[in-house]
């Protein structure tokens, strides 16, 4: 599921606290998303199958299975994957030549390379050639390796798989039976969490986030055993600009024999080695409720205590998903600045009983006072979408701003699809 990013960086910018190099807690087990490791592709110079499933698969598992009791790697079933997705997928596709791959084709001899790898994983029965393949191998791998004694590998495809080392010597394979197929793979770490009771996500995708502080929530609700959750990911860098060489500088010097001969001026930038970092998510809710309640003044709302998390997702929502489009010109990093000013509105359009928008006071109240927060110097209203829409259309605002205004039509349809958002990232 993709989200606005810039949420994510407004987190760490208000709780940095929950985002550090270090593991804040030794997992029981790890969860690893698989449909990620198969989009980054092979590493330059690998060229059989083998070489890219220890590359891309058993190396970092086993580093993950040496520190953890079990390590579960999860796939797609496309069979339950919400034909919703089809919209993402598309546009995603949109310029990528697909590498045609029948039904019965087998896999090349030779991996892909890196520049037709996107191309060849961009058809689904090639991926699923590449996924079977990964699922009969990387067991062994992993369970014959030193000292993993008593260790266990869980791959989640189509029906959740446990492998373990048997007295025999032979590795053997059990369903479990307590758990249903499920769809997409970003999803299926909430039901882990709640087996093993610390859990580490490696996963890059920016909807694990939200996906953990619905699921903390709603296990705080429901009274039982709160796990405990960190996520792995790219770490957000909050200083984006990257510093030019001075034209003498020793720097600009070295790069000069690099530059571009179209652009002899050009100056070549070495890319920055990509660091990682892990999020807390008991401490990210902490800070996240408590700087909500601290832009309200503390005032207490009890119909929507206990759904701060829940009516926080119903904003990210609003900035676009997989399934519903966004408010245009509104980043989450605009949205959740706006806090102070929103957050009662917020409240007074959300039904904390089904956990839905109030359609009407969302489109009335909720999302005019949104646009009326950015351009209050051009809409004066605070109520009534069209009426803050038209206003904004007589305003003095550039052409190109007046254009991307959305249409009433348009937010309703983005309010009403938050249903299917919240099942998303509420899933159990």
């Amino acid at each position: 599921m993709t989200i606005d990013s810039t949420w994510l960086s407004a987190f760490k910018e208000e709780i940095p606290c929950a985002f550090t190099p270090e593991r804040p807690f030794k997992p029981k087990a790890v969860f690893v998303d698989g449909q990620i490791r198969l989009m980054q592709g092979a590493s330059e110079g690998t060229q059989t199958w083998d070489d890219y499933i220890y590359k891309q698969f058993a190396r970092p598992l086993r580093a993950f299975l040496e520190s953890s009791e079990v390590v579960i790697l999860a796939f797609d079933n496309y069979v339950y994957v919400p034909k919703a997705k089809c919209m993402t997928q598309l546009k995603r596709r949109k310029n990528i030549p697909v590498v045609p791959f029948g039904e019965h084709a087998e896999l090349p001899c030779m991996v892909p390379d890196s520049e037709h790898w996107m191309q060849c994983i961009a058809n689904r029965v090639f991926k699923t050639r590449v996924i079977d393949l990964v699922i009969l191998r990387l067991p062994s791998l992993l369970l014959t390796a030193g000292k993993m004694e008593g260790k266990r590998v869980i791959i989640d495809y189509q029906k959740p798989m446990e492998y373990r080392m048997g007295p025999e010597g032979r590795i053997v394979r059990e369903e479990i039976p307590e758990f249903e197929p499920m769809g997409e793979a970003d999803v299926k770490f909430t039901r882990y969490a709640d087996r093993y009771g610390s859990l580490l996500v490696d996963s890059i995708d920016g909807d694990s986030i939200p996906i953990s502080l619905m699921h903390h929530e709603m296990r705080v609700r429901q009274g039982g055993p709160i796990p405990r959750v960190c996520v792995y990911r790219i770490e957000i860098n909050q200083d984006k600009k990257r510093k030019t060489p001075d034209s003498g500088s020793m720097e600009a010097k070295k790069s000069k024999a690099g530059s571009d001969e179209k652009n002899p001026g050009a100056v070549e930038v070495k890319k920055p080695k990509r660091k990682y970092e892990y999020v807390d998510i008991w401490k990210l809710i902490v800070g996240l409720k408590d700087a909500i309640h601290q832009g309200v003044g503390r005032v207490k709302l009890p119909l929507h205590d206990g759904h701060e998390m829940a009516m926080l997702i119903s904003l990210i929502t609003l900035t676009g998903t997989d399934f519903s489009r966004n408010l245009p010109q509104i980043s989450g990093k605009t949205v959740f600045s706006y806090i102070p000013n929103i957050w009662m509105t917020l409240a007074m359009s959300y039904d904390p009983e089904k956990d839905q928008f109030i359609e009407s006071d969302a489109l009335d109240r909720l999302v005019p006072l949104i646009y009326h927060t950015k351009y209050e110097n051009h809409a004066k209203s605070r109520m009534g979408l069209a009426t803050v829409l038209g206003e904004i259309q007589r305003s003095k605002l550039s052409m190109r701003s007046k254009d991307s205004m959305p249409s009433v039509e348009r937010v309703s349809c983005t309010i009403r699809y938050f249903f299917l958002d919240f099942l998303y990232f509420s899933v159990q």
